[in-house]
């Protein structure tokens, strides 16, 4: 095992593990449901037995000391993908699904992972988003891409002014005020006639990018890819920028912050740290997550409507943070894709869905209870000082927050 755990710091192995973990996925979603569950249920299995060792902790180790290598050879076999996906549109839309939660999860998780505030609401602010489209391209005949920078501003704003008395409470409280946003939220949409009521709005005008139809099938080097790949890509894009905005948050000040309101708020408001103005921040930025990702899901459907962002999304956003690893951007895309594909596999399976589904979670729950990836400690390089003598002094730094 030791061999193993000094092998894995290679750029080349690097590179075979990001070629692996494609493959995986590929497989997963085009083998048949009860394949594709089968494999997921091994690829954690395997990932638990690796880990008793220590092995997933000298991975995470290794991709950090090769981040070059990392980046580019995982960013070439997510661009890859398309070209394994070809004609295949289920594939493409149920891979869209997966990147747009990620999203959505990677907002909710500053709210819950990192300043621990349990948000019941995530699918009601995906749903402001939505709206924003649907209402600046049915009604005043707008770009979709106005509609997203509308939506960006409407839930900042929204999370704004339900942050500032909501975040006063905390606990079991801030869940139930919550619960009652996310419900509230749902029967407003199925009351307001503007926006279509119960019905929604349907047909909405998608997006395209520099007059290119992204719903379009493309041909290049002589193969033919589904129509939804290239509105894949975006979104990959998007999920790229906003899981580096988070990497970047996590090893800030910032981030430390965060972790010690939700350590102890009394303890980090004695070390000076101003705790209503961090979890109001938090919560903005969580609430604009999930707004682009329900802005680009109005892209995906062509549909906004009441029932698409009820209080069943917003507990099955949730399930996806808890199951990936709160305060883990790695973790909370995997669990998210994991869910996703969990979810659409088991469209076959109607009568037992709910049944299968629900003995996944706790088994992983009794198995995993910090997730698939949990939070890891931080480590920071040492530091090198000067002391009054002239000296050099090494310092090393190694916060557990």
């Amino acid at each position: 095992m030791e061999a193993l755990k000094k092998s894995v710091h290679s750029p080349f192995v690097i590179i075979l593990l990001n070629l692996a973990l494609g493959f995986a996925l590929y497989g997963i979603l085009i083998t048949e449901s009860l394949v594709s569950i089968g494999l997921i249920i091994a690829f954690i299995a395997l990932v638990l037995f690796l880990e008793r060792y220590g092995i997933v902790n000298e991975v995470f180790d290794a991709y950090n000391d090769n981040k070059v290598v990392a980046l580019i050879s995982g960013l070439l076999v997510i661009l890859a993908v398309p070209v394994s996906l070809k004609g295949n549109i289920y594939i493409a839309h149920i891979s869209t699904i997966a990147v747009l939660y990620a999203i959505a999860c990677l907002g909710l998780n500053f709210q819950m992972g990192s300043t621990d505030m349990t948000n019941f609401a995530p699918a009601a602010f995906m749903g402001l988003g939505a709206y924003s489209v649907g209402v600046a391209t049915s009604k005043f005949g707008l770009s979709p891409w106005v509609g997203l920078l509308a939506g960006i501003f409407v839930t900042g704003i929204f999370g704004f002014m339900v942050g500032l008395p909501t975040l006063k409470t905390k606990g079991y409280y801030l869940s139930l005020v919550t619960m009652a946003i996310q419900i509230a939220f749902t029967q407003l949409m199925n009351t307001i006639r503007y926006v279509g009521g119960s019905d929604g709005m349907s047909g909405l005008t998608k997006y395209s990018l520099f007059g290119y139809d992204l719903y379009k099938r493309y041909t290049f080097f002589g193969i033919r890819f589904a129509p939804q790949v290239p509105f894949l890509i975006v979104c990959v894009l998007f999920l790229i920028a906003f899981a580096y905005i988070s990497m970047r948050v996590y090893h800030v000040s910032y981030g430390l912050s965060l972790n010690a309101i939700a350590q102890d708020e009394i303890a980090a408001n004695c070390l000076g740290i101003n705790i209503s103005r961090q979890k109001l921040f938090a919560f903005v930025i969580g609430s604009i997550f999930c707004g682009v990702a329900g802005s680009l899901m109005v892209g995906l459907e062509g549909y906004v409507g009441p029932k698409s962002y009820d209080f069943a999304k917003s507990l099955l956003l949730i399930c996806m943070v808890i199951l990936g690893g709160m305060d883990n951007t790695i973790g909370i895309i995997v669990g998210a894709v994991f869910l996703s594909i969990i979810t659409e596999k088991l469209r076959d399976f109607a009568d037992y869905q709910q049944l299968v589904y629900g003995l996944l979670l706790v088994v992983l729950l009794i198995v995993r209870p910090n997730g698939i990836l949990p939070r890891r400690v931080r480590k920071y390089k040492n530091l090198i000082r000067r002391n009054a003598g002239g000296k050099q002094v090494e310092v090393s730094t190694e916060p557990t927050a």
